[in-house]
């Protein structure tokens, strides 16, 4: 089959996500083309595929790792004829391609192409699992921010055929349309032994560079390596790395913690290396504040508000005393078992679908046959009054 995945480019989270299910997608034997939909993507999101393309969508604006709402709603409402262009240009891709499916990772453009082309439309992604039945209100938050993040979900997937949402969760729960998964390997792990150096990773680009430098040089018998600024550089004890996945999972698998934000992606493979991480999540992002509370559930996170250095003396003390290792045993599964759902659900939605078009079919012919014997009743019964 034939297939088109739009991936949300905000932060590099859906696109390690989306990598794996590409992966698996493309090892089954499908043709995959890979959409990917809002700021500028990374060098390394070009070799998802053999055919991947850009175009810029909605996107958040930041500044010391808050989220400015109300001109991020400004400046995407400026770029909306640029997103509508888009879509449109997807719709005529698919007339040539003839795609038998689109899958979503929190992407606009192909959950609304996929609806006005009548095509399924297959989301996997973290964000739908908020709002599932089996984790509602596990993480107490103010009524405005889950309806924030509420609109946010139907915005950016306003359609979807089948969703199946990734969580921290031991087995799997199905309501309605969305399927609550656990979290799947990663292949790309396996070829790395996993160590606990002397190293700890931080991720921090939402944050004033100046302030991180100057909060992670008051330890300096600690060594951090520092990503979200692209940039190869050492200030102190502080390592800038350029964004590179490979390197990135090479100091990933061998540090021994983690600082970041509330991202999904990051607590999905600090889970699977079994990492302790700083968690410090965007507050006004439900989906963050809930991605921390499950690592802080799971024995492997430390929350707080901010960056600062009385949170970091806390954070390594709490690591020294579990000798930075957790003893919970997260289950996981393998990308083809949720895949496999997929595969079960598309072949049935292709045979509704087909006994679909052929009652519309039998349908027209039906119309079609009493609208040709309507006229040849009205055609002789006027040649008889003519005679």
């Amino acid at each position: 089959m034939k297939f088109l995945y739009g991936i949300n480019t905000n932060g590099q989270g859906h696109i390690n996500r989306s990598r794996v299910f590409i992966s698996e997608l493309i090892t089954d034997g499908h043709e995959v083309h890979v959409f990917l939909s809002g700021k500028q993507p990374p060098r390394y999101a070009y070799e998802l595929a053999d055919r991947v393309f850009y175009k810029q969508g909605p996107f958040d604006l930041y500044q010391d790792n808050k989220v400015l709402f109300s001109k991020s709603i400004q400046a995407n409402i400026n770029k909306f004829p640029e997103y509508n262009k888009a879509r449109k240009e997807i719709v005529e891709l698919d007339y040539k391609e003839n795609y038998d499916a689109f899958f979503c990772d929190f992407e606009q453009t192909t959950s609304i192409a996929g609806k006005r082309l009548n095509k399924p439309v297959i989301v996997i992604d973290r964000q739908h699992a908020i709002f599932h039945s089996f984790c509602a209100d596990k993480v107490p938050r103010k009524v405005y921010d889950k309806f924030a993040f509420r609109l946010a979900l139907v915005a950016l997937v306003p359609y979807y055929s089948k969703c199946f949402a990734l969580d921290f969760t031991d087995s799997i729960h199905t309501k309605d349309d969305v399927t609550l998964f656990p979290l799947v390997k990663k292949p790309e792990f396996d070829n790395y032994d996993i160590t606990y150096d002397n190293h700890i990773v931080a991720y921090l680009g939402r944050y004033n560079q100046t302030y991180v430098v100057d909060v992670l040089s008051k330890f300096p018998d600690e060594t951090f390596y520092l990503y979200g600024f692209n940039e190869d550089k050492r200030v102190g004890n502080v390592v800038f790395r350029k964004t590179s996945r490979e390197g990135f999972i090479e100091d990933l698998v061998s540090c021994k913690a983690i600082i970041g934000n509330g991202g999904f992606n990051l607590a999905w493979e600090a889970s699977l290396l079994n990492k302790l991480v700083w968690t410090i999540p965007h507050w006004k992002i439900l989906e963050q504040v809930t991605n921390a509370y499950s690592l802080y559930e799971l024995g492997l996170g430390y929350i707080s508000e901010d960056l600062t250095e009385e949170d970091f003396v806390s954070f390594l003390d709490w690591a020294e005393e579990l000798n930075y290792k957790s003893d919970y045993k997260l289950r996981t599964l393998p990308a083809s078992d949720l895949l496999s759902d997929v595969y079960d659900f598309l072949e049935d939605y292709q045979a509704e679908n087909y006994l679909k078009k052929r009652q519309i079919k039998r349908s027209i012919r039906y119309d079609l046959s009493r609208w040709r014997m309507r006229k040849e009743i009205k055609n002789e019964v006027k040649w008889k009054i003519e005679v």
